[in-house]
């Protein structure tokens, strides 16, 4: 076979030699503009077949310069000289030559958005593959093979096909595994692994992580070099299916790699990588509450960055580092630090030669400055220097130019939209305007609808700056629809780009759900407005448990409209800027009303409410003052069409941000509580648990752990009431013993689900419930069962048989303190468990009437015609006329099908 380098090149000198300094894997990635943080590596990276003689210098020069231009990110340029080498003589290049050069012009064609193309390319090459005679498939042609298999598996992810991709990589894998090459094995399996928490599958993508390439790492054998990038890239896929704990482990362990070896053309960007991830650390557990641990990662996230920056010799990683630490710096309010740095990254950023990552570093960095431009009023005092307008432009120009230069539309794009973004900071509305639509304009050729939501909603943000409602409605429409078909390919892009779920989808919902029920003009929204509302509030909805679950749920959402009977209200609140509205449905029209309140001050309120209900009986009083207050915003208007509707006696709350984390039972009249006039649930999404009667008795499977655990570091007291609790409820349901302390662990809960056919699953243990999927979990004996872990438990199970879940009850478990979205984590456990129902608590509570509230709820629920919130409201009644305080009664909580 004719080798594509002359033997003084040496092609698998030059293949090695890219694989070591440049990257290790060809990974699933995007362009790193959602936010400022970027990665040390963030392109796949084209082959070149090794070889034995030689070729034409002059093809050579062709495909050494296409490798170059692809790894300085001028795609146009690399497929030009690419084609170059394939034309006009075709057939004076090997088989697996041209094989491959069509595989690296489809992973070009992917980057610069053009399917079509990308698409005819792949199939060319397997078109050759698929011509070679059996008796030349060699491992060179198996090697070529998943080569060309892994840029089809990206394909496929970066349209969306999921299953498509799994399937691909899967195939990658086998053919690597049967060519010997252990670096193509763990490249697929990453990609698997990504594909599998894509699908929903999160137990398997840990599984290959965690296990599988872990075990091919840990081999003693491995060259160092090939296994410090090997705990690089599993750290970086760790990060970016959320997996961060495990992320900072791995990258830890490819840094100390780097340093016994000396390996230091890898170091700073491993080091680059472990930053980001500490900085992902920070924002978790600072939205959680853990302020000590936020401020540990922030400090370990902005040393790392810091050490890049200051390291040698020079490279781009220093860039990147000072453009993560810029951003971060600003999103923290650190001025000082911000002021420090700023003004000398610009000669960095601006002299960095033209390619795609020289043009994204001059945006992100331009986006920091916009940033600082936003703030500048407020922090002026402690910013003596701030970047003027006409500097920041000029950087956004510079890049849009080097972008036509390289005839790369993604990047210009993204360049023209921020000029729009400047000059609607700059409230120049006309020339935003037509900035933002050459940039939408620009997305039309490569069909790049992630950068086309983000312009459509610039555009709606700037009509409604200019009072254009309609118009804004329309656009925000669009930005929504293209949103909706790009939304899952964003769940999984963290490791790059650090999307922001709360930067960079909820607002688009919340600012339109805004308009459709703005009255500033004194005029109430129609029942289309309401309509319309509704549908944005349902999908924001769906939005948060994706992004809590890291999965796609359209397929486990009903299609048919369920029908609202006359005896169930649904109430959708939502907090805005300036007020909070509810929109009131019922089964014959829509009510609206709203409470002028700045939205801090309706979090003050409902934090000190859920402080006062969860901390002690003695604080009732205060607790009595703050429920009359919010049942004033949420109930009082709407009371006339409640009472008017007469046969009402079930409240299903589609609840908004703190109001999550309150018991809509414990608010109060003035005379008494919600509950004593209505059953209660809460739906976080209507369609995800569309309400249908209890078919037949409940069959339930108990089991729990009373006896005192001390688990990763944590310490749970006893249960004194667990056997208590859970014999009862096993006779009433006339099922099996309990599995109580140390029979329940995950290996025999899941062996005694698998082999019985529960329609209940009752867990009496210690747990909680966060926004952060590592802190959802329950206690099992001397282990933790995370939650995505435990509904992947209980659905697998529950598919062996014919019977559907239809309750879920974790007693004695609580929401973490501080998160106003923990009881996503209750929500994502019934969800990926298949569970139409779940019980649990708000806070923990006291074991004696916790005890006798589930057993009355279990007997209520046997009663002919009883609906699970009439049952769990009139256990809570029962409990009402013993224990008074609300910290007693008022903690549970129904979540999904009410009926």
């Amino acid at each position: 076979m004719r080798s594509l380098f002359p033997q003084a090149v040496g092609r698998r000198h030059l293949y090695c030699l890219l694989l070591a300094i440049v990257s290790f894997l060809i990974t699933v990635s995007f362009p790193a503009l959602h936010t400022q943080r970027v990665t040390a590596a963030t392109i796949a990276h084209p082959s070149m077949q090794p070889g034995s003689s030689s070729l034409a210098q002059g093809k050579t020069e062709l495909l050494q310069t296409g490798i170059q231009l692809y790894e300085a990110g001028q795609f146009a340029a690399a497929i030009d000289s690419w084609n170059r080498a394939l034309q006009p003589h075709e057939d004076t290049l090997e088989t697996l030559d041209q094989a491959l050069l069509f595989s690296n012009l489809s992973l070009a064609y992917q980057h610069l958005g053009q399917w079509a193309q990308a698409t005819e390319n792949i199939s060319q090459s397997f078109a050759i593959l698929a011509a070679t005679p059996n008796t030349s498939r060699d491992e060179a042609y198996l090697e070529t093979l998943a080569k060309a298999l892994n840029t089809q598996g990206r394909l496929y992810w970066g349209q969306g096909n999921m299953e498509a991709a799994l399937t691909t990589w899967r195939e990658a894998t086998a053919t690597y595994r049967q060519a010997g090459h252990e670096r193509g094995v763990l490249l697929s399996l990453i990609n698997q692994a990504k594909a599998l928490q894509a699908l929903g599958f999160h137990e398997k993508s840990r599984k290959i992580l965690e296990e599988d390439i872990e075990h091919i790492l840990q081999n003693e054998q491995l060259d160092p070099t090939l296994k410090a990038i090997g705990f690089w890239n599993l750290g970086n896929a760790q990060r970016q299916v959320g997996d961060l704990q495990a992320s900072q482990i791995h990258l830890q362990q490819s840094l100390a790699i780097t340093q016994t070896y000396q390996l230091e053309r890898l170091r700073p960007a491993v080091l680059l990588d472990l930053g980001n991830t500490e900085q992902a650390l920070s924002n978790s557990t600072s939205a959680i509450g853990k302020r000590d641990e936020a401020l540990a990662h922030k400090q370990a996230a902005l040393d790392a960055y810091q050490e890049v920056a200051s390291s040698l010799p020079i490279s781009i990683n220093q860039v990147q580092a000072n453009l993560n630490q810029l951003s971060f710096l600003v999103d923290l309010k650190e001025w000082s630090a911000v002021q420090a740095l700023w003004p000398n990254l610009r000669a960095a950023v601006t002299q960095l030669p033209p390619s795609r990552t020289a043009i994204y570093a001059q945006l992100n960095f331009a986006k920091s400055l916009v940033n600082i431009l936003r703030v500048s009023n407020e922090f002026q005092n402690r910013l003596n220097q701030v970047p003027t307008w006409q500097d920041i432009d000029a950087i956004l120009i510079r890049a849009v130019e080097q972008a036509q230069a390289l005839d790369d539309p993604i990047a210009q794009s993204y360049g023209v939209g921020q000029r729009g973004e400047l000059y609607e900071v700059i409230q120049q509305w006309s020339k935003a305007e037509a900035f933002t639509q050459e940039a939408l304009w620009l997305t039309n050729v490569p069909q790049y609808l992630d950068g086309r939501y983000r312009w459509e909603w610039q555009q709606g943000r700037l009509l409604k700056a200019q009072g254009k409602r309609d118009k804004a409605i329309k656009a925000y429409g669009a930005a929504v629809k293209t949103l909706e078909q790009v939304r899952k390919n964003l769940l999984f892009i963290d490791a790059e780009v650090q999307f922001s779920f709360r930067d960079n989808v909820e607002p688009v919902y919340r600012e339109l759900v805004e308009l459709l029920l703005n009255t500033d003009d004194g005029i109430e929204p129609s029942q289309e407005d309401l309509d319309q509302a509704i549908q944005q509030i349902d999908s924001l909805q769906l939005s948060e448990l994706e992004n809590f679950l890291r999965c796609d749920l359209t397929q486990t959402t009903s299609i048919s409209q369920f029908k609202i009977d006359s005896n169930t209200a649904i109430l959708y609140p939502m907090i805005l800027d300036d007020r909070l509205t509810v929109i009131l449905q019922l089964s014959e029209k829509k009510v609206f009303s709203a409470v002028s309140m700045p939205r801090a001050d309706v979090e003050q309120t409902l934090r000190q409410f859920r402080q006062d209900l969860s901390n002690a009986p003695s604080r009732t009083p205060e607790v009595i003052t703050a429920a009359k207050e919010v049942y004033q915003w949420l109930i009082a208007p709407l009371e006339p069409a409640l009472q008017q509707q007469g046969q009402i006696d079930t409240l299903v709350f589609v609840l908004d941000g703190s109001l999550r984390n309150i018991p809509m039972a414990a608010l109060h009249d003035g005379e008494d509580y919600l509950i004593k006039k209505y059953a209660i649930a809460v739906a976080p999404q209507l369609e995800l648990f569309t309400p249908s009667p209890l078919p037949k008795a409940l069959r339930a499977f108990t089991g729990g752990v009373g006896k005192p655990q001390e688990v990763e570091g944590r310490t749970f007291s006893a249960i004194e009431k667990l056997t208590a609790e859970l014999d009862e409820i096993s006779r009433l349901t006339n099922t099996p013993p309990p599995l109580i302390d140390e029979e329940f662990q995950r290996e025999t809960l899941q062996e005694k689900l698998s082999t019985g056919e529960y329609s209940a699953i009752h867990i009496k243990t210690h747990g909680l419930f966060s926004s952060d999927p590592e802190e959802t979990f329950i206690v099992a004996y001397e282990e933790l069962i995370r939650g995505q872990e435990l509904g992947e438990l209980i659905q697998t199970a529950s598919l062996q048989g014919d019977t559907p879940v239809e309750l879920l009850v974790l007693s004695s478990c609580s929401t973490a303190t501080g998160d106003n979205r923990a009881v996503l984590g209750l929500a994502g456990i019934a969800v990926r468990a298949g569970a139409h129902s779940a019980v649990s608590t708000l806070w923990e509570a006291r074991d004696e009437p916790n005890t006798e509230l589930m057993i009355q709820f279990y007997k209520e629920l046997q009663q002919p015609g009883a609906s699970r919130a009439q049952a769990l409201r009139k256990a809570q009644l029962s409990l009402i006329e013993r224990y008074r305080a609300p910290h007693i009664w008022a903690t549970y909580v129904l979540v999904g099908n009410w009926l």
